[in-house]
């Protein structure tokens, strides 16, 4: 039963008609104080679990609607307006974007059948330019179906699809999806989504099966789950079985080119490497046979896109680009962190607060951090804490491993980082976090001379802040990173990364301890003997006590554990110490 009536108010705006409901939200056409008719979906907030809310106070797709602003882009459907309201004692949430008129791309296939394979060549085209639109922006759509289409007939009679439906959109998907998986169609689910994996590869598989469906009026690999009742894991193994069968590319009615044979072979490969690179690669290889003029200008665009960084496994090769992928800062932040409440506190008050509020830090001419240094010996966490800084900023961010991108003495690798350093400002504001400086930038002998190497990319970090751009980086060895970049202009302040505290120490036993089988506990003493222990000493410590409580078949007990500390000593000592100098 619908909660809003014709004549409701929904925040400034009016409700015209019910459009449908979904299993969290609802959706209405209504007008606004304009008198435009838009779209506003409406979500009950109570009903969603915090783990799918954006830090735990905005409904996801609310807040990745308002980043996507597609306003140049005629293929996604646009942000307008979002707000809260309250009816009936329940807080709503509200999401308010354009209203297009037309039908959907799923009824247009039941109502007039399928599409020319030309026609649908083109309609593809068009949604993977909304996609490409989406993925620029660091997002995934999750949902590419004929049903989240909308299909408007233009003044010239050409067809302009629309892609309407962002209810499942998402940063990349490890495992924890951020949205409701099981209203999702499984036909047009890539198979590895079915394990919480949801990529850009994963669209570029749902665009496959949307092609697929336009020319044959089915889904790929279509089977009768109806005897599945909805039971997800039924579902699962139905859809994988049917898809162990070859992919059918003709009928008796139906026959395609070889090319578009080969696209959607590539398309729909169950394999992610398998498929198209981007979804640029995929609108290419249909637009050169459909429309070779467009593929000419897909690739003057990819040219000239500063945007693009392209991607290659060896980034020793001269003139290969390395990868960049481009995160959100919306995990839990420092709460990944734990322990080292000083260090987060100084991170916090010295390093992000004139970043996330921009007005006070100009009220209080407070100076603007161009980037740090997280420094510390092996094993205490300096990686995490890079990520943890990021993701406490909430800004776009990207890691850099340097041990696998490459020093700046290598051919292409300062030009692979002005690429990254170019896209960041464009997305700005972003968190540059390069982990392993000594690999990217060794010093090269206590002669005090600058090389060209180091006075280009001086060049390219000073200066960072003013573009909207933190650097942050790690090393184990500051000794080893060249001095000439180590200065105020580039690393600003530098910081300590200790062994885990006392408290670290009690979660990391309580971690690698929990699940397995334990007599009780008295952590507070392991966390006081493993004083200096790194993380990684932890681990073989509780390894070193499970592997002797199974051996004996016993419970791992505290003497057990006391007795490997007892011998054990600590990969580091805060003793010897490596200091750093600025």
């Amino acid at each position: 039963m619908q909660t809003f009536k014709k004549g409701d108010k929904i925040g400034r705006y009016t409700v015209d008609s019910f459009v449908k409901k979904g299993v969290v939200a609802e959706s209405y056409s209504a007008f606004g104080t304009d008198d435009k008719l838009y779209f506003v979906k409406v979500f009950d907030f109570n009903a969603i679990p915090k783990a799918q809310l954006f830090e735990g106070k905005e409904v996801y797709e609310i807040q990745l609607c308002k980043e996507l602003v597609a306003e140049n882009c005629v293929d996604v459907i646009r942000y307008v307006d979002n707000g809260e309201v309250r009816k009936n004692n329940t807080n709503f949430h509200y999401l308010v974007t354009e209203y297009y008129r037309g039908g959907l791309l799923s009824e247009a296939v039941e109502k007039d059948g399928v599409f020319d394979p030309e026609d649908a060549a083109q309609i593809t085209l068009c949604v993977l330019d909304g996609l490409a639109y989406i993925h620029s922006r660091a997002l995934i759509h999750n949902d590419l179906r004929p049903s989240n289409i909308m299909l408007q007939e233009l003044e010239d009679g050409m067809l302009q699809p629309t892609i309407i439906d962002l209810g499942h959109i998402s940063y990349m998907v490890m495992g924890r999806p951020t949205f409701y998986v099981e209203d999702l169609h499984p036909f047009f689910r890539a198979p590895e989504t079915f394990r919480g994996i949801f990529t850009q590869k994963s669209d570029i598989f749902s665009v496959g099966a949307t092609l697929y469906y336009l020319i044959f009026g089915v889904a790929p690999w279509q089977t009768d789950i109806s005897a599945c009742e909805g039971v997800k894991d039924l579902v699962k193994k139905a859809v994988n079985e049917a898809r162990k069968k070859e992919l059918v590319l003709e009928t008796e009615d139906i026959k395609i080119p070889n090319y578009l044979k080969n696209i959607l072979q590539k398309a729909l490969a169950k394999k992610p490497d398998d498929r198209f690179e981007s979804v640029t690669d995929f609108a290419k290889a249909l637009a050169e046979q459909v429309m070779p003029e467009l593929a000419k200008q897909i690739e003057e665009s990819e040219k000239m896109n500063s945007e693009s960084v392209a991607t290659d496994d060896n980034a020793n090769e001269a003139g290969k680009a390395v990868s960049i992928t481009i995160k959100k800062g919306s995990g839990n932040g420092f709460d990944n962190v734990a322990g080292r409440n000083e260090l987060k506190e100084q991170l916090r008050k010295e390093v992000l607060f004139a970043l996330q509020n921009p007005e006070k830090a100009q009220k209080y001419q407070l100076p603007s951090v161009n980037g740090i240094l997280l420094y510390g010996p092996p094993g205490c966490g300096k990686s995490l804490v890079l990520e943890s800084v990021a993701e406490e900023s909430g800004f776009n961010y990207s890691v850099i491993k340097a041990s696998d991108f490459g020093n700046i003495y290598q051919d292409g690798i300062l030009d692979n980082l002005q690429r990254v350093f170019d896209a960041a400002s464009i997305k700005a504001p972003f968190v540059i976090c390069i982990d392993e400086l000594e690999y990217l930038v060794p010093s090269h002998g206590d002669d005090g001379n600058i090389t060209p190497q180091i006075a280009a990319l001086f060049g390219t970090l000073n200066g960072c802040a003013q573009k909207g751009i933190l650097v942050v980086a790690t090393t184990s060895q500051p000794e080893l990173v060249d001095q000439a970049i180590v200065r105020a202009g580039c690393f600003d302040a530098a910081f300590f990364v200790s062994p885990p505290d006392f408290e670290a120490r009690k979660d990391i036993f309580k971690a690698h301890l929990s699940g397995r089988p334990c007599e009780e506990l008295d952590f507070d003493e392991l966390a006081k003997m493993s004083d200096d222990f790194n993380a990684g000493d932890i681990t073989e410590t509780v390894n070193e006590a499970a592997t002797s409580a199974a051996y004996n078949d016993m419970l791992i007990s505290q003497k057990m554990l006391v007795d490997v500390l007892r011998y054990k000593n600590p990969t580091y000592s805060t003793k010897t110490k490596i200091g750093f100098c600025k």
